[in-house]
């Protein structure tokens, strides 16, 4: 596991700073590439506090790497919102999925749906489920709450982390390939499980495949 809990070495955090490229957004020596859609500022998030920047920067320098990525840190340190607000700046679709023990593999990779037909009969039909529609699309991924979902879709997931990152729907009998050049990221957030709610200890095996960023808190000044 590659874990991004150090200092930011040689860069400072009042050294730090985000600027806009022809390329992407820039923080230290590290671009996060503009993905299909215009940029964007987004609402309610501070790009000036030095924390925030600090975390960019982990971030965009796990992103170097072609793993997903994992961020812990207490709750309300702004976890999520980070991801969602890099997605925002460098354009980049994202799909937010709230993660629990009842969460199944049908509500990430699709099911069978009852559809009426032309003719009024009701037939069965395939719907993705909003994982595998990111992975057709190349778009990024971010799954909450990671350590509260159950083994079976810790192991669902599993396929789409290891290094063929290759996807198989039993139900469609059909394999879907990340390849690598998608677009496609996969990003968990996490609060520690020793703040209990039915927290669990992801199996190492599981947690190897991330690259691990431990979150600061949000500091405005």
């Amino acid at each position: 596991m590659h874990h991004l809990s150090s200092d930011v070495g040689e860069f400072s955090e009042t050294a730090l700073a985000l600027c806009e490229s022809l390329n992407g957004l820039t923080v230290g020596p590290f671009t996060v590439e503009y993905g299909p859609l215009p940029p964007l500022k987004p609402k309610a998030f501070s790009l000036r506090a030095p924390t925030c920047i600090s975390n960019f920067y982990r971030i965009a320098r796990g992103l170097l790497i072609n793993k997903p990525i994992l961020l812990e840190g207490s709750p309300g340190c702004g976890k999520s919102s980070t991801v969602l607000a890099l997605a925002q700046l460098t354009g980049h679709p994202i799909t937010r999925l709230n993660l629990s023990d009842q969460t199944d593999l049908s509500d990430l990779f699709g099911s069978d749906v009852p559809m009426v037909t032309d003719d009024g009969s009701i037939s069965f039909c395939w719907s993705d489920g909003p994982v595998l529609r990111a992975i057709k699309r190349g778009e990024w991924v971010l799954l909450d709450e990671m350590n509260l979902a159950s083994q079976s879709v810790l192991e669902g997931l599993n396929a789409c982390f290891d290094h063929r990152r290759v996807l198989y729907i039993a139900e469609l009998n059909r394999s879907f390939e990340i390849p690598p050049g998608s677009n496609c990221r996969f990003f968990a957030c996490q609060n520690p499980r020793m703040q209990g709610g039915n927290r669990r200890a992801l199996p190492k095996s599981f947690v190897n495949r991330f690259t691990n960023v431990s979150y600061r808190l949000l500091l405005l000044t």
